[in-house]
């Protein structure tokens, strides 16, 4: 049933793609580069996944658990419908994924060990990152492009779309830049660049945002963790260079 889900998954996405773009267009002017930025974001799960690159499977799964989240705050505002379906359908996309046979098509297909010939251990610490970076991103977008964004935002977003892209090509410098944008999210949502800026997630039954103030950069602050997984390879790497 790997076909069946991979469509299901898309499906799902596209349906975000969908909805996102829509209130970028339709929705208050404010937040039209935070729902477009979001659109693109599913968008690259989605063209990814049907393309079959290599690291889209760990990344639709990681914009998966981004949304599931959701679902967590069910139990601070009891049963909400519009947020239940939201999350639980994001939840859906990665358990979709899951699996030896859908792994087959991406990380484990022939054409990825011919171009890539990655070892074991590289790509487990891949898969990690590229998760942790598909649930961080779009709070990441949450977090820079809210509104009265200013350049600073708008420059570690930049900063975090040159690492992801870095991470995507193998590039040390791709992690690097992805903890330093981390590191200064979680800065900013700790109020230390002046009021953290408030964080829209999700329209709720009303049509009013869910608003989430600094958590949004505070959990944006989880890139931080992408240097961290790889940090005993390189440890290792740099002990084993002659003196």
């Amino acid at each position: 049933m790997v076909g069946i889900r991979r469509a299901i998954a898309l499906l799902i996405l596209g349906f975000y793609i969908t909805q996102f773009a829509m209130t970028a267009l339709l929705g208050p002017d404010e937040l039209f580069a935070c729902y477009l930025a979001m659109s693109l974001c599913y968008g690259l799960a989605f063209v990814g996944l049907a393309a079959q690159w290599f690291w889209a499977r760990w990344f639709a799964m990681g914009v998966g658990n981004f949304g599931a989240l959701l679902l967590l705050v069910l139990f601070k505002i009891g049963p909400e419908p519009l947020i239940a379906i939201v999350g639980g359908s994001h939840l859906i996309i990665a358990l979709c994924l899951l699996g030896e046979g859908m792994a087959a098509s991406y990380e484990h297909s022939e054409h990825t060990a011919e171009r890539w010939n990655f070892q074991e251990e590289s790509m487990a610490l891949m898969r990690r990152a590229v998760k942790s970076a598909g649930s961080t991103l779009p709070m990441l977008i949450l977090y820079t492009l809210a509104p009265k964004a200013d350049t600073f935002s708008y420059l570690v977003l930049t900063a975090g779309l040159l690492g992801l892209f870095g991470l995507l090509r193998g590039r040390t410098w791709g992690v690097f830049l992805l903890g330093a944008t981390g590191a200064t999210a979680l800065l900013g949502g700790l109020g230390v660049f002046g009021p953290p800026p408030v964080g829209y997630v999700i329209f709720c039954a009303q049509g009013l945002p869910v608003i989430y103030g600094p958590f949004v950069g505070i959990l944006a602050g989880g890139l931080m963790l992408i240097p961290l997984i790889f940090a005993g390879p390189m440890i290792r790497f740099i002990r084993a260079q002659p003196a």
